[in-house]
């Protein structure tokens, strides 16, 4: 509802309109406190409030319109005699007087006007702000918790299956300890491999989670890592990088940030679609 009058008040018809139409009411209104307060009433009574309400409403320009007319309708019809012509230096003074009174009231409601508007913006664009943060940070807490679901899923599969194996083959060297030594040892030594197995899985979940390449070489050298141990995961897929940009170059804060987005981006090749080369391009522009 309010912003459909905003729109209506933007149109110069409709502000003009509104300022003749507030000149006109307010010079009815002055010929009723007339008859009721007899002829000593202030001139300008009902004229002042005229012009701030359609400078506030309407405008700047729409307020001196507003002036005008008020100023040519009260030397018409309020100073005697009737029609255009001033007949006393005191009817001179206080014309002049409302002329430059309504012009600096026009201007004070256009300041008021556009303090307001400024005042709508940043509230609009402060509300819109929080909105964003809002769905940000539910995004945000979205991703760690579907972060924490993954994280929790490859433990459940790889290592939780992995201990087990090691705890059947620990148990069974344990049981044939007193009756066969080298069943025993044959039970430990087949778990051996999947030790090593189970080590080499918590190895990849801490890459995954924070690679140390990036930490210790750099971005560069833990693309270059990523895109071998990509290929070897997925030998059909061949990687070809395109480095154009030195390690120094690249800020600190943005390394991690460039890790994941290319992260994210191969793997997703990898998962929907059934490309066999990816092109992995890393420079900087102006």
């Amino acid at each position: 509802m309010l912003s459909s009058q905003k729109d209506l008040l933007k149109r110069p018809l409709i502000r003009y309109g509104f300022a003749v139409s507030a000149v006109a009411a307010a010079f009815l209104l002055r010929q009723g406190l007339t008859a009721y307060g007899g002829p000593g009433l202030p001139t300008y009574i009902t004229f002042y409030p005229a012009v701030m309400l359609v400078a506030i409403v309407a405008g700047f320009w729409p307020g001196v319109v507003a002036t005008a007319l008020i100023a040519l309708g009260t030397d018409y019809w309020l100073l005697p005699p009737l029609g255009f012509g001033i007949e006393s230096f005191t009817d001179a003074v206080g014309l002049t007087f409302f002329s430059g009174m309504g012009v600096f009231m026009c201007l004070l409601a256009e300041f008021y006007r556009r303090a307001r508007n400024r005042a709508e913006e940043s509230s609009s664009e402060l509300t819109k702000t929080n909105e964003a943060l809002r769905n940000l940070s539910s995004k945000l807490l979205s991703a760690h918790e579907d972060e924490r679901k993954r994280i929790a899923g490859e433990i459940h599969d790889t290592l939780g299956s992995y201990l087990a194996a090691i705890k059947f083959k620990a148990e069974a060297a344990v049981q044939q300890k007193g009756k066969n030594a080298d069943a025993a040892v044959e039970s430990l030594e087949t778990a051996l491999p999947v030790i090593q197995e189970c080590i080499e899985e918590c190895r990849r979940i801490q890459q995954d989670l924070r690679p140390s390449t990036l930490d210790d070489l750099g971005l560069l050298a833990a693309l270059s890592w990523f895109c071998r141990r990509f290929e070897t995961i997925y030998s059909h897929i061949r990687t070809e990088q395109t480095i154009q940009i030195e390690e120094d170059e690249i800020p600190n804060n943005l390394k991690i940030v460039i890790y994941r987005v290319a992260q994210e981006a191969v793997n997703n090749i990898a998962k929907h679609s059934k490309a066999d080369l990816i092109r992995l391009s890393l420079r900087k522009a102006d």
